[in-house]
Parts: C-alpha cells; sequence; structure tokens
C-alpha cells in the first residue's frame, strides 16, 4: 500500500474500520524501499515506493489481502450480493439497468465497472479495448513462507528490511514481503471494531519466485496440491546458486498457499464520452504488477469517485459532469504508469511483452 491506496481508504471507511485498517499493516519496516540484490545478498540498488508522500508514524505499508477485504464488506448488509455476475446494461434518462447472469435485473443511477481485466461492463462500455494476455511465469505464481521463530533464525535480516528482489545474471529472481503486523489481525479487530471478525495470521514473507525452463503451471481449475508441490520444487532448481537464507525461504513456502495468476495488461483506452456508466481500477486501467501501483491505484480511483458522486448528490454539480471530471483525472494520473509498466518488460520474460502487444495490434 502507498499513499494513493492509504489514503482513500481514509475517505472511504469509518474511522473505526480505518484505524483496523492501520493497525493490521505491517509494521513499518526498516527501510519503505524497493531493494535489488544479487543472488548472493549483495545490495544493487533501492529506490522509494512510487507514489505521494508516505510519511508519519504510521505511513501506509503493506495489507494482508483477506483482512482488507473482510474490513471492506463488514458493513455492507444486504447491499452486498456476491456471485451475481453482471452480463450486460441498458442506460435511459433515470439510470441504468444492470442484467445479471442468474436472470436477475438490478436499477441505479449510476453503474460502477469494478469487475477487474476482463470487465463484462468495459466489453459493452468500450469494446474496442483488448486485453493483451502476458500468461503465467514464474514471477505469476506466488505463496507464503512462515515466520516462525525458528525461520526468523536462519533468514538474512536485510530480507526483512523492505520489499526485496533478489536476481542472478541469467534472469532467475525471487521477490519477497513480509508480513508482520502492528498489532495481531485477531486483537486489533477485538479493540477497535469488535463487529469486524479477523481471523488469526502468523507472520509470513509472500514469496514470488522464478521457475526452471520447462515448467508447466496449470490454471487455476487445474490447480492441485501435488502441483504445488512440484512448482515449489522447480522454484529451488532454478535458484540452485542463490544464497542459502533465500533457498531457505523458498523451501518453507507452504505449498497450500500457493496460487498463480496470469498476467494481462490494457493499453491506456483513447478518452471517451461520461455517462452514468463508469470504470475504476483494472477494468479501466489493467497493468503489469511490476510497479506494485495496481490496488493502489485501483482505491484512488474509488476515493476519487466517492468525491464527484457526494458533489453530485448534493446538488452542486451535475452528475454525468462529475464522472467525466473523475475519469479524466484517472487518465491523466494513472496512464502515465501505464506505460511505465510496459517498459519494465525486461521483469516479465526480455521483450515477450512487446511482441504481444504487437501480436495483438495486428490481430
Amino acid at each position: 500500500m502507498n499513499a494513493d491506496g492509504g489514503e482513500a481508504l481514509r475517505r472511504c471507511l469509518p474511522e473505526d474500520l480505518f484505524e483496523l485498517y492501520l493497525e493490521t499493516s505491517r509494521r513499518t519496516p526498516a527501510r519503505r524501499q524497493s531493494i535489488v540484490l544479487d543472488n548472493q545478498l549483495n545490495e544493487l540498488s533501492a529506490q522509494p515506493h512510487f507514489g505521494p508522500p508516505n510519511e508519519g508514524p504510521r505511513p501506509h505499508t503493506a495489507v494482508h489481502r483477506r483482512a482488507l477485504r473482510r474490513i471492506l464488506m463488514v458493513r455492507l448488509g444486504d447491499a452486498f450480493h456476491p456471485d451475481r455476475a453482471v452480463t450486460g446494461y441498458e442506460e435511459d434518462e433515470g439510470g441504468v439497468r444492470v442484467h445479471l447472469a442468474d436472470g436477475g435485473v438490478a436499477h441505479g443511477d449510476v453503474l460502477v465497472g469494478a469487475d477487474g481485466i476482463r470487465s463484462a461492463i468495459r466489453r459493452q462500455r468500450l469494446p474496442e479495448v483488448r486485453v493483451i494476455d502476458t500468461g503465467i511465469g514464474g514471477i505469476g505464481v506466488f505463496g507464503r513462507s512462515p515466520l516462525t521463530p525458528e525461520a526468523l533464525a536462519e533468514v538474512p535480516p536485510l530480507l526483512l528490511e523492505g520489499f526485496i528482489i533478489a536476481a542472478d545474471r541469467t534472469g532467475n529472481r525471487v521477490l519477497l514481503g513480509a508480513f508482520q503486523p502492528r498489532r495481531p489481525l485477531a486483537e486489533a479487530a477485538a479493540a477497535i471494531a469488535p463487529d469486524v471478525a479477523l481471523e488469526p495470521v502468523q507472520d509470513y514473507l509472500m514469496v514470488s519466485c522464478s521457475v526452471a525452463p520447462g515448467t508447466e503451471i496449470p490454471s487455476s481449475s487445474e490447480w492441485t496440491l501435488e502441483a504445488a508441490e512440484r512448482i515449489r520444487a522447480s522454484m529451488l532448481t532454478a535458484i540452485e546458486d542463490f544464497h542459502p537464507g533465500l533457498r531457505g525461504v523458498v523451501a518453507r513456502i507452504e505449498p497450500l498457499t500457493m496460487f498463480a495468476i496470469p498476467f494481462g495488461l490494457l493499453e491506456p483506452p483513447a478518452p471517451w464520452e461520461p455517462s452514468r456508466v463508469t470504470l475504476i481500477g483494472d477494468a479501466a486501467h489493467a497493468m503489469l504488477p511490476s510497479l506494485g501501483l495496481g490496488a493502489n491505484l485501483s482505491l484512488r480511483d474509488s476515493g476519487r469517485l466517492l468525491e464527484r458522486l457526494c458533489t453530485a448528490a448534493r446538488g452542486e454539480t451535475d452528475l454525468v459532469a462529475g464522472i467525466g471530471a473523475f475519469e479524466a483525472d484517472m487518465r491523466e494520473y494513472t496512464y502515465p504508469f501505464m506505460r511505465m509498466a510496459m517498459e519494465h518488460d525486461q521483469n516479465f520474460g526480455g521483450g515477450g511483452l512487446k511482441r504481444l502487444r504487437e501480436a495483438a495490434s495486428s490481430a
């Protein structure tokens, strides 16, 4: 999390839930930087995370995603209807009617497409926008390596100082991010917002690691425990010459926590005419994760759109004009990051993204 995402949560959440988010975030690391190491833990470079100033006694750090989702959802009540996919919509002068996969409909003043990179809403709103698939490589597989007292005795302290990228000269790399909360999750929830039930979470390192050439990574529908164990073994093969501390972290990855994310991105869409249907997050500006900005920019969208909708609700501005102003701000702020992420293709396979973009544009 950076200040774009964290300060959007401040605007969107009640005070107690925002406080719970802060207290269940990672305690402030020694260095709030991305630190690049060679495979023997020699530091090569370091740079601050992207985003606005993020200072103070409790800066925005890292979160446990499941806990954050629970904090965001806990008080939505009967307004929350999961597992009802949107298939399309119709606009009229009075609002928007949404069609659902189960045959149901819903009607509202505004439709916000926050339905991800393969957004059904964007497909209708901006049909010319194409998803560029980049597939799943080793850096698309994630897992948790526990930070038990025994593991901590073997983890080099440098690996807990910031967000770590360790790489060798052949392109193999390990990405690490520690989660050590300021306060135990269940304890914080009981003290700050007793209606929020958060599961206890052991401290851990988030790990993503290269795999050996030729390793097959199954789709999520075909993912099994055996596949996870096989992929973890392939990771250890890929980094067999890395520092023992890094190999130990990868060896301790818990297979049941492993999952794969197929990466994709959008080319920045050309400006569109505003209406009561808008897009936020990956539905509007999906990008590669090389800058670590996707979730933060999605939350920034939420906070900025909230401000525009509240202004319209008070009668201070026209609704569609307010949505248009939000979209213009989103494009101006976000599109440069989309282009920067594309330039980080070297982190995802030595020019493969350029070929994928060229193929998509000529298809």
